[in-house]
């Protein structure tokens, strides 16, 4: 009995095409591409109501753990950008065409492997249906469930939720707070002072950045409004204001940030930044073939924001590659923190180094609102800003969606928005290669743009959200300005 459920896992799945799936095998192969905790694959039929189509999926459980070290709320977007890149080694009939993410524990067998029918059985009729997030619930809560969702804190936190998420139906504890509520890493700030003005405490942030659950967020502001410090009532007041980013970006970073933020251009620091622009433009120009057009119309003083698009880690030195010197050498840098800085930011020394180069480090989770602030300091001071409004690095060379921080920052600050096509960085140095090759680069800098003019744009193309709005119509500019004919 043993042996024969033993084979059973080693069964194949059967293509349309003719060509075998082993599932276990390609469990092994994505799991060690991104972090999962548990995941299984197999096919699901009549998506799109093809009835006899047979498309390759596969659930995914997170591990969370590996999140929240990195600071990373954003499951889906970071698991689609592991897989894309993971997927490009695979025959093409090897890749799953998508996933279901979902926080629940996946079904096991006796002998502790997953259940491949039981988890199809319960997955398949939601990915058809295009549900992701949590499952039905099943049976009475338990006393414990109950103590926690009819608790003070819990009645509350539940009320704010419903308020943030504009859902109608009950909020159950096993939501998942970004893919049943939709709420994302600006949508956990706004989140953090909604709370803060329920209980009239000044929260962690770190309570709200590492839930994934509502039973997560229940339990952590349970725990942290037990040390937790009144806040002033004019505190609570300009929290529920109308003009809220603007009270929240407009407040000072912390002390130990500001130490990190050089506005002035100290002997030191120049030195560093002509090495560092020297080195830059060298390599770009002997091994990229780099070149430049409408390098002029960048600012040469003034607030404003050069925003370009994403596909390699080699986009922002290509832009500083191609800057005109005034600008390059007041320019500041709004990088990913926790794979580039935090290993190295306790030492005095690369630290000093990052304030140098005048990165700003963040991350998705405990410190996007520090980071905004300080770009908010930054941009208020007249200097300029390099930001990748997309966060991650696009898989496929094409331009995904904008960030709805790039339009909270761009409105708040008034500052110009100077689009910057990257054309070519993508088949140098893809997310996918370990190593770059020649190939030629051209940063293409536009006109400079103003925000209120993006966001008429776009609020004219339907989107209600003023912030979103920008977004959308400073998209639809990089879009032009990357397929404009060289030369026009």
């Amino acid at each position: 009995m043993i042996e024969a459920l033993t084979l059973r896992f080693d069964d194949f799945i059967l293509l349309n095409s003719g060509e075998k799936i082993y599932p276990q095998e390609l469990e092994e192969f994505y799991s060690k591409a991104a972090p999962v905790k548990e995941m299984c694959v197999f096919t699901v039929s009549g998506m799109h109501g093809v009835m006899k189509s047979k498309v390759l999926w596969a659930i995914i459980q997170p591990n969370l753990d590996s999140f929240r070290e990195f600071g990373e709320v954003n499951l889906r977007s970071v698991l689609k950008e592991r897989f894309d890149n993971a997927s490009l080694e695979l025959p093409f009939y090897k890749r799953i065409k998508g996933f279901t993410v979902t926080l629940d524990d996946l079904p096991l067998t006796t002998l502790g492997k997953i259940n491949r029918d039981e988890i199809k059985e319960i997955y398949e009729p939601r990915v058809i249906e295009g549900k992701e997030g949590a499952l039905p619930v099943s049976g009475e809560p338990s006393s414990e469930d109950l103590l926690l969702t009819g608790s003070v804190i819990g009645k509350s936190i539940l009320k704010c939720l419903k308020e943030q998420s504009g859902i109608r139906r009950p909020i159950i504890l096993e939501d998942s707070l970004e893919l049943d509520l939709g709420i994302d890493s600006l949508g956990r700030i706004e989140l953090t002072s909604a709370l803060e003005s329920a209980f009239s405490a000044d929260l962690k942030v770190g309570a709200i950045a590492r839930a994934f659950s509502v039973k997560d967020l229940i339990l952590g502001i349970t725990d942290a409004l037990r040390g937790a410090k009144d806040i002033p009532l004019e505190d609570q007041e300009l929290a529920k204001g109308e003009d809220y980013w603007n009270e929240h970006l407009k407040v000072l970073p912390k002390e130990e940030t500001m130490q990190m933020l050089e506005l002035s251009t100290g002997y030191f620091a120049w030195l560093f930044r002509f090495i560092l622009t020297a080195i830059d433009c060298f390599i770009f120009k002997v091994f990229f073939n780099i070149k430049a057009e409408g390098a002029e119309d960048v600012p040469k003083e003034g607030a404003y924001i050069l925003y370009g698009n994403h596909t390699s880690f080699i986009d922002g030195p290509a832009i500083g590659a191609c800057l005109p010197r005034r600008p390059v050498f007041q320019i500041f840098y709004f990088v990913f923190g926790p794979y580039f800085f935090r290993p190295f930011i306790k030492n005095r020394l690369l630290r000093n180094l990052v304030k140098m180069g005048r990165f700003i480090p963040f991350d998705f989770s405990t410190h996007f609102l520090e980071a905004l602030r300080s770009c908010y300091y930054v941009l208020k001071n007249g200097k300029g800003l390099c930001f990748f409004p997309e966060g991650l690095r696009s898989t496929t060379g094409e331009i995904g969606e904008f960030k709805k921080g790039f339009g909270v920052l761009a409105k708040v600050t008034g500052a110009m928005l100077v689009p910057v096509a990257i054309i070519g960085t993508h088949e140098a140095w893809p997310s996918t290669a370990k190593y770059p090759k020649r190939y030629p680069i051209r940063v293409r800098f536009g006109k400079p743009l103003l925000c209120e003019d993006l966001e008429k744009e776009g609020l004219a193309m339907g989107t209600q959200d003023p912030y979103e709005a920008i977004c959308l119509a400073a998209r639809k500019a990089l879009i032009v300005l990357k397929d404009k004919k060289e030369g026009t």
